[in-house]
């Protein structure tokens, strides 16, 4: 069935114009946008969008994902009734969306440099005092050994103040039909398919990605390192004229006031310097990804 819906959208896909693909895409990404704000809205009034019950609502009788947020009276057992209810990517956005509420990009650790070969996906996502991590290797979508893990799954970690909430092999959480059909897409289909949560949830994978000269220019000074997304290291050689002393605070007081960065600002005050340089990493204070050990694995 999947092998059909593929070769159906490989054809489809290739029917397209690239004015028609453009406009697909502005209209899946106007529909991404509309949902997002409906989210933001009810999150800072603190409700949910999805149920419209506050954060702090606990109906049993209509399990949601905002309990994995612990503002109300959540337990692991009720876990099983959230994704039986709600696919992987409902949940993923959902909690990627809550945590850029709070600190854009860096609070989701996807770098695709620390994942595993053999992963498909494997990032962790905070917010306040909680993290989940998702996880999902190679063997485990394709479905493997046992009556518990012989079809397509994945596996979740949750810690509230740094404890045990959630272990990755307390559960085999399975895939529903939609995340099996994007994830397919994903893996077999490149290049015409992108896999992303949008801007909305992108993390610091998303964040890497952006050209250098836009995170120069479009990035905002802060002083605290914990709300940074990048580290930005402007190295300066002097010309003949060499430099002022002056210039080094004036440059740091006008990026303090006006929260442009100072890389941005170095040809202003350093114009006559034989070179400027600027090395641009993610910042060295992201939290690691919380990796799934092999000894504790059952899958």
């Amino acid at each position: 069935m999947y092998r059909a819906k593929l070769d159906a959208f490989r054809q489809f896909a290739e029917s397209l114009t690239e004015e028609e693909l453009k406009k697909q895409n502005e209209l899946d990404t106007t529909a991404a946008e509309a949902e997002h704000a409906k989210f933001s809205e009810a999150f800072k009034k603190g409700e949910c969008y999805l149920c419209n019950k506050p954060l702090k609502t606990n109906s049993k009788a209509h399990p949601c994902v905002h309990w994995l947020l612990r503002e109300c009276k959540c337990k692991k057992k009720d876990f099983p009734n959230i994704f039986k209810k709600f696919g992987y990517v409902n949940i993923a956005a959902y909690l990627r969306w809550v945590a850029n509420e709070e600190k854009p990009f860096r609070n989701i650790n996807d770098l695709a440099a620390t994942k595993k070969t053999r992963k498909i996906f494997e990032y962790t996502i905070r917010w306040k005092n909680i993290e989940w991590t998702f996880d999902c290797s190679k063997n485990d979508y394709s479905g493997h050994g046992g009556a518990n893990s012989d079809f397509p799954h994945y596996h979740f970690q949750m810690r509230v103040d740094g404890r045990p909430f959630i272990n990755f092999n307390d559960f085999h959480i399975p895939f529903d039909e939609s995340d099996l059909f994007h994830l397919d897409l994903y893996q077999e289909l490149p290049e015409y398919f992108n896999f992303s949560f949008g801007e909305p949830g992108a993390g610091m994978q998303a964040a890497s990605e952006y050209h250098p000269d836009y995170i120069v220019n479009e990035s905002e000074f802060t002083e605290d390192e914990n709300m940074a997304v990048y580290d930005l290291s402007t190295m300066i050689l002097a010309g003949e004229k060499g430099f002022e002393p002056s210039a080094f605070l004036e440059i740091y007081e006008e990026a303090k006031k006006t929260g442009k960065t100072i890389a941005s600002l170095a040809p202003k005050y350093f114009g006559d310097a034989s070179s400027i340089n600027t090395i641009l990493s993610p910042t060295r204070y992201i939290e690691p990804i919380s990796k799934r050990s092999a000894r504790k694995r059952r899958s």
